[in-house]
């Protein structure tokens, strides 16, 4: 509604409401009432009232709570049933804009209440429970950001300044004290405290600290780096791509664009949502806390019984396997083997990589098929019944081999020439772009005993599980495959392992499944096909290769300039490129179901839980998308009305006024 502020002649402040000029003289003024508290969905009349001012004025300097006028002033009791009946006319909680002119009340305006959040869902529980929504109708009135902002812990960040910016990559917002290691994280937490965790960039083997961590900030990377896919996991607020923010290691300080210096134990906050770090943390009243995770209970089951694509989870523990579970997922999507190897066990790894075939190999390779066996028993047993994707080590080779530059200088002081040897296998394996090098499946080739130790460890543990009357439903994928010899490589090396457990590939039942990351694997995806059971889209690899873009640099310079610019509309790492990955996807699917009808085509990656991308993918005819498990509900709600589930016209109706 247009709204011009005009002057009467007699001086009194007026307002024009589209064509309807409202007079506020000083025994009058101009309110705006709801039936539910717009924050949070809560019945009762709330706004506000200015006496003696114009609606324009009400909203720019505010005015009393209305709530405790309601029942005192003699126009009260017009306002309360002009909401009531506002609200039995939307079916939905109202809003009405009101003037008083020489104490009578005139009502302006009635509109159903624009509600968010927390409020949103429990104005429309409140209707799907009484009956006047069907299950479609209820599910087609939520937005994703609905859930979003339900979710995640809410910070108050008015008035703290502004430290930094950069791109929120986790949603929510938190407060903590400034660690710049995983192991001050790790401590942190330990003595009781909130560590917000700041780092250049993360990799695997911060991951203990990023498990202390309550907020994360990376100097570097973007929405699909390590730390932000892990804080998305974890659900803890994140922002990375620091714009002018510099973290100064031999100084162990951050170095903020306006010439501030945050250093260990200074209080921060992170909005994970908008991208801004703040200084300092609001008082204990500011501090509010929404609902958790969990989908409301009408909701989920509201979508149980709505068609539309299954949405598994990313899961790499029990623990994490048994939440998507619980929040609805159909199965593990990605079961990410590398992130079981933590502390201790990522110098089993690296042993195992620098090594040479030998004793104290297979003591290592002996010790990594029984953590795996055990880690895999707990993921299978939370799923039991249900289907896992279990994917075999992908990372780069260097992610865990020790720092060339850090080993050049240990073996310098050292003098040894054991170390001297060492250093000399970390040169002759370090790559310059290892990013399209030695990882995934190109590991397991050059490797063949820790591919074959990490099969191994799964069907043992599939195995045992049978015989103690489980019913355990592994799949294995191979990541990064481009040729169809890759995976008969695996094929085999799966069959031998099978031969040696007195068993055979059939008779174990694991399906094996290929990683669709690579452009040219999407091009040979009915090559590839004949030789797997499945296929899995890889999206974040598969955009950063089509565009030619590295993930984590492009987002923190290229991608923002492009965007200011005008050149982009949105980072493609942040919404599925439809145009080109998309084609590809669409492309895979045709050509996969053309050698293999029915063949069981799956999608992980950041874009997984985005509306537009769970749309996109049913209608390409994907049969599930994978997710880390606090994105499941924000799936599931997408992939339900992606079915059509808007419902009758009441529905529609309602979404088009709010």
């Amino acid at each position: 509604m247009l709204r011009v502020l005009t002057r009467s002649a007699d001086g009194s402040a007026g307002i024009m409401l589209g064509r309807q000029p409202v007079w506020c003289g000083p025994d009058g003024g101009s309110g705006l009432a709801y039936s539910h508290d717009p924050s949070t969905g809560t019945p009762g009349v709330t706004g506000s009232y200015l006496a003696g001012g114009s609606g324009a004025q009400l909203l720019a300097a505010g005015g009393t709570d209305l709530g405790d006028l309601i029942d005192t002033e003699p126009w009260g009791p017009g306002v309360r049933e002009a909401l009531r009946t506002a609200e039995a006319a939307f079916d939905w909680p109202a809003m009405v804009e009101f003037v008083v002119e020489r104490g009578r009340l005139r009502v302006i305006r009635e509109t159903p209440a624009p509600l968010h959040g927390a409020a949103r869902l429990s104005a429309v529980a409140a209707r799907y429970e009484l009956g006047s929504l069907t299950p479609a109708q209820a599910v087609s009135l939520v937005r994703q950001q609905d859930v979003e902002q339900a979710r995640s812990a809410s910070t108050e960040t008015h008035g703290l300044p502004v430290a930094a910016h950069g791109l929120g990559v986790s949603p929510g917002v938190a407060t903590g004290t400034v660690v710049f290691s995983a192991a001050a994280a790790v401590a942190a937490k330990e003595d009781g405290e909130r560590p917000v965790l700041v780092l250049t960039e993360s990799k695997p083997q911060d991951l203990p600290g990023l498990l202390s961590a309550t907020a994360v900030v990376t100097e570097r990377g973007g929405r699909t780096a390590h730390a932000a896919v892990v804080a998305r996991g974890l659900g803890l607020p994140a922002v990375a791509a620091l714009v002018g923010g510099a973290l100064d290691s031999y100084e162990a300080c951050l170095r903020t664009p306006g010439g501030d210096v945050l250093r260990a134990g200074d209080e921060v906050t992170v909005d994970g949502t908008t991208g801004v770090l703040y200084r300092g943390g609001p008082s204990r009243r500011q501090i509010q806390h929404r609902p958790a995770v969990e989908l409301p209970g009408w909701l989920d089951g509201a979508l149980s019984g709505l068609p539309g694509i299954s949405v598994r989870v990313n899961a790499d523990s029990g623990e994490d396997a048994a939440a998507g579970r619980a929040l609805g997922a159909a199965g593990i999507g990605l079961c990410r083997l590398e992130h079981m190897f933590l502390g201790e066990r990522q110098q089993v790894l690296q042993r195992v990589l620098l090594s040479r075939p030998g004793p104290e190999m297979g003591e290592d390779l002996a010790s990594i098929r029984a953590f795996l066996r055990a880690e895999l028993t707990d993921v299978l047993v939370a799923m039991d019944g249900l289907p896992a994707t279990i994917r075999l080590l992908d990372p780069p080779r260097h992610e865990f081999l020790p720092d060339l530059t850090e080993r050049a200088v240990a073996s310098a002081a050292l003098d040894d020439p054991s170390d001297k040897d060492r250093l000399g296998i970390v040169r002759r394996l370090h790559e310059h772009n290892p990013m399209l090098g030695v990882r995934g499946v190109r590991t397991g080739v050059l490797l063949p005993m820790l591919t074959a130790i990490q099969i191994r460890a799964l069907i043992e543990a599939t195995l045992a599980l049978r015989r103690a009357g489980r019913d355990p439903r592994p799949e294995l994928l191979v990541p990064m495959v481009s040729t169809p010899e890759e995976l008969d490589f695996i094929g085999d090396t799966m069959a031998d392992v099978c031969a040696q457990l007195g068993t055979s590939r059939a008779e174990a039942g694991i399906p094996l499944g290929a990683m669709i990351e690579t452009p040219r694997a999407a091009l040979l995806a009915s090559s590839i096909a004949r030789h797997a059971d499945f296929l899995s889209l890889g999206t974040n690899d598969l955009t950063a290769l089509v565009w030619g873009l590295s993930r984590d640099d492009a987002e923190r310079h290229l991608l923002p300039a492009y965007q200011n610019i005008g050149l982009l509309a949105e980072s493609p790492f942040a919404l599925l490129d439809v145009e080109a990955v998309g084609e590809l996807a669409r492309r895979v699917v045709h050509d996969a179901r053309a050698v293999r009808p029915g063949m069981r085509l799956g999608v992980c990656g950041e874009q997984a839980a985005d509306a537009v991308a769970v749309r996109f993918f049913a209608e390409a005819g994907f049969d599930y998308v994978s997710c880390a498990p606090p994105r499941v509900p924000l799936a599931r709600l997408a992939a339900a009305q992606a079915a059509g589930c808007r419902g009758a016209d009441h529905a529609t109706a309602t979404e088009e006024e709010l």
